[in-house]
């Protein structure tokens, strides 16, 4: 309350404190009030803070966004052209990269496949329509391992290698354009110079393994390399020492053949060595919704049945690159999905010769893939 008050000023020196100061204060004058009790001033003051505070939440909210889209666009694909030609594309992990993931494609194939033009999200890679081929195909094993790779903490990375589009691996010239492309990457992303390499790759990247995996020189041997997976296909070249995943499809005989006896060989070298094998899959709905969605592939399944290309358990009579399937899938469903069918560029495409299993990149076994790499026992 306001008035009267006596204030003793002491000074604290020695246990007999002194007053040096006694003084008389008058009363404070009241502000002026507002009719509803509160003083005037208060107003304009509170007014104020609240503007002020106002303004310092949308500045943090903005900083939050700005922050969150940061956060955010560094883990979408990212695309280069390494030293002007090598097409490059990679995406980092959530959270801190244990390694990174190199992916190698086939014949008649380019390094954007393992990507697509538009994510889940509808987030759109523009610089898709730019690449050597004019677009991102993100054929369904291909995302498959890149997805499974990512969670278990890799930066995968792939190349466009031989030509640049819709070419095979040249054994003897890649090698060191893989490694320029992935320096790259560790340098753009601040990776540890000495970063963990895996890598896998099928049929023409398949033996291209081998040329990584051999002696480092200037024709082959990749640095940092722990691992290879080479799918369907034999290697080609000396290995140095990398443990090696193959992952083949039984039903190539011929490749099958010429595994066995690779393996034989690194196993006489004391190289850890593994095989596992891809078998036949039964083409269901649910094989089928992988490409489209699922009133069309409960009209595709029915079109395959109808024209007799299932046997009773589901697998494909015909070889998947007879194409014979396609005439049917087109009638039935073409007009109602995106599918093009084109073959070695097209969902449903991949997904014929995987359930054929004869000659097709796969991701069955992408956990033990990356098991085995790690170090573990693989069944």
């Amino acid at each position: 309350m306001y008035g009267d008050i006596n204030l003793h000023i002491w000074t604290g020196r020695g246990s007999d404190p002194t007053p040096i100061a006694k003084r008389k204060l008058q009363p404070s004058p009241r502000p002026p009030y507002h009719p509803k009790g509160y003083p005037v001033g208060m107003v304009g003051s509170s007014a104020a803070w609240l503007l002020t505070a106002a303004l310092k939440l949308d500045v943090v909210r903005l900083g939050s966004a700005i922050m969150l889209a940061e956060h955010q666009r560094s883990y979408v694909p990212k695309y280069a052209r390494v030293d002007g030609d090598i097409e490059t594309m990679w995406q980092l992990p959530h959270g801190m990269p244990k390694g990174l993931l190199f992916i190698a494609h086939g014949c008649k194939h380019q390094g954007t496949d393992v990507f697509s033009d538009v994510g889940p999200d509808g987030w759109r890679l523009e610089e898709c329509s730019n690449s050597n081929s004019g677009s991102c195909l993100g054929l369904p094993e291909e995302v498959k391992l890149r997805q499974t790779a990512r969670r278990r903490g890799y930066v995968v990375v792939s190349v466009s290698g031989g030509s640049g589009s819709r070419s095979c691996w040249h054994m003897t010239q890649d090698p060191s354009r893989v490694s320029r492309a992935i320096r790259h990457v560790v340098d753009s992303e601040e990776l540890p110079k000495d970063i963990a390499v895996l890598a896998t790759g099928a049929s023409s990247g398949g033996a291209f393994m081998g040329t990584l995996a051999a002696p480092l020189g200037p024709d082959g041997g990749l640095p940092n390399l722990k691992c290879i997976v080479p799918q369907i296909s034999g290697t080609a070249g000396e290995n140095r020492g990398v443990p090696t995943l193959y992952v083949h499809m039984p039903r190539d005989s011929k490749t099958a053949a010429r595994i066995e006896e690779q393996i034989r060989d690194l196993r006489e070298r004391d190289v850890r060595v593994w095989e596992l094998k891809v078998l036949q899959r039964p083409v269901t709905e649910a094989f089928l919704e992988q490409c489209m969605p699922a009133e069309a592939a409960r009209q595709g399944l029915k079109a395959l049945r109808h024209a007799s290309l299932l046997d009773s358990r589901g697998f494909l009579k015909n070889g998947s690159r007879h194409r014979l399937w396609v005439k049917p899938l087109q009638e039935a469903v073409g007009a109602t999905v995106s599918d093009t069918f084109e073959a070695d560029a097209s969902c449903v495409s991949e997904l014929m010769n995987v359930a054929d299993a004869i000659h097709e990149f796969t991701a069955e076994y992408s956990e033990q893939m990356s098991n085995f790499c790690e170090g573990a026992d693989i069944a």
